[in-house]
Order: C-alpha cells, then sequence, then structure tokens
C-alpha cells in the first residue's frame, strides 16, 4: 500500500506531496500506517472555512492497484483523515516534495 498526502494552499501556496510506501516501513510502522487507513474515510470532506487554509489530497493505493481518494480543506476533513494527514506529514517515514 501507498500513501500519498498533498497539502496546497495557505499563506505562501506552497505544494507538499508526502509519500509513504508500506513496504519500506518495519513492521510497527506498517501497522500504525495500515490502521489509520482503516479507519479513516476517504470520501471527500468540505472546504477550508479559513482564510489562506491548506487543502489536502490524500491517496491511498492499494497492493492490488485499487485507488481511493479524498480531497478537504483545512477544517473539512473526513473522520479518520486528519489523523493519517497528521502520521503522514509529521512522521519521519515519508518521501518529501516541496514545489508551487
Amino acid at each position: 500500500m501507498k500513501v500519498t498526502v498533498v497539502r496546497s494552499g495557505g499563506v505562501a501556496g506552497m505544494v507538499l506531496t508526502v509519500e509513504v510506501d508500506a513496504a519500506a516501513l518495519d513492521a510497527d510502522a506498517g501497522a500504525q500506517l495500515a490502521g489509520l487507513v482503516d479507519a479513516c474515510e476517504l470520501t471527500d470532506g468540505a472546504p477550508s472555512g479559513v482564510a489562506d487554509g491548506f487543502a489536502y489530497e490524500v491517496t491511498v493505493t492499494g497492493d492490488d492497484g485499487v485507488v481511493h481518494r479524498a480531497r478537504f480543506g483545512q477544517g473539512g476533513a473526513p473522520p479518520g483523515a486528519d489523523a493519517l494527514v497528521a502520521w503522514v506529514i509529521d512522521g519521519p517515514h515519508g518521501q518529501r516534495r516541496m514545489g508551487r
């Protein structure tokens, strides 16, 4: 499974992309990621109600190639998405790219 989080917007308008490949994780981190994905409702949420807020796109690609995607704004995440986004963006496991 691969999880990709794209965060865009904010005051500076920067785009942060972080991808985590479960195959590259140790057993504990892999189990954490799987639990967060299982607890996340991958449905589109509300746009950001915050001025200069962030927009998020979360993509989960299963080992079988099936892709699930959710888009939402800051403060409008579907259930479980905030925890998944925080784990991916704030954790040490992902490959990070910044751009505009």
